[in-house]
C-alpha cells in the first residue's frame, strides 16, 4: 500500500469511529493482523513440513552444485588437454632441435676433420721454390697452380 492509500483508510476511519475510539480501533486491528500473519505462517509451516519442501529445497540445491562441479570438471578437462597439447608441441620442438644441433655439430666435426686433414696434407706437400728462390711451404690450396 502506497502513503495515500494508508492516508484515506485512516481518514475514513477517523470519520467513521470517531476520534476517542480511535486508538482502541487501531490497537484491535494490529492485534488481529498480528494473528492472522501468524496462523497463516504456521499453515504454511505445517504444508511445508508435509510435503517435504526443506527435502525439495536441499535436492535442488545439491542438483544445483552437482551442475557447478559438472562445469568445472569440464573445464578443467579442456585445461588438460591443452596443457597436454602444449607438452607435446614443447617435446617435438626439443626434438627437432636436438636434431639440428646433432646435424650442426656433426657438421663441425666434418669441418674440423677436412682442416685437420687439410693441414697435415701441407705439412707433407713438397716445398715451392718460389721465383725468388726462397723455398717455402704449400699452406693453401692456391698454390697448387704454382707447381
Amino acid at each position: 500500500m502506497g502513503f495515500f492509500e494508508i492516508l484515506a483508510i485512516a481518514v475514513v476511519t477517523l470519520l467513521v469511529v470517531g476520534p476517542e475510539r480511535m486508538p482502541e480501533a487501531v490497537r484491535s486491528a494490529a492485534l488481529t493482523i498480528g494473528r492472522l500473519k501468524r496462523s497463516f505462517n504456521s499453515a504454511r509451516t505445517e504444508i511445508e513440513r508435509h510435503i517435504g519442501a526443506d527435502e525439495i529445497r536441499r535436492q535442488l540445491h545439491n542438483e544445483e552444485v552437482m551442475e557447478k562441479l559438472g562445469q568445472l570438471k569440464s573445464g578443467l578437462t579442456d585445461m588438460d588437454q591443452q596443457l597436454r597439447d602444449i607438452a607435446k608441441a614443447d617435446e617435438e620442438y626439443e626434438a627437432q632441435f636436438e636434431e639440428e644441433r646433432s646435424m650442426h655439430n656433426h657438421s663441425d666435426a666434418n669441418a674440423e676433420e677436412e682442416e685437420v686433414e687439410q693441414e697435415e696434407r701441407d705439412l707433407t706437400d713438397p716445398v715451392i721454390v718460389n721465383d725468388d728462390k726462397t723455398p717455402t711451404f704449400n699452406t693453401s690450396l692456391n698454390n697448387d697452380s704454382q707447381r
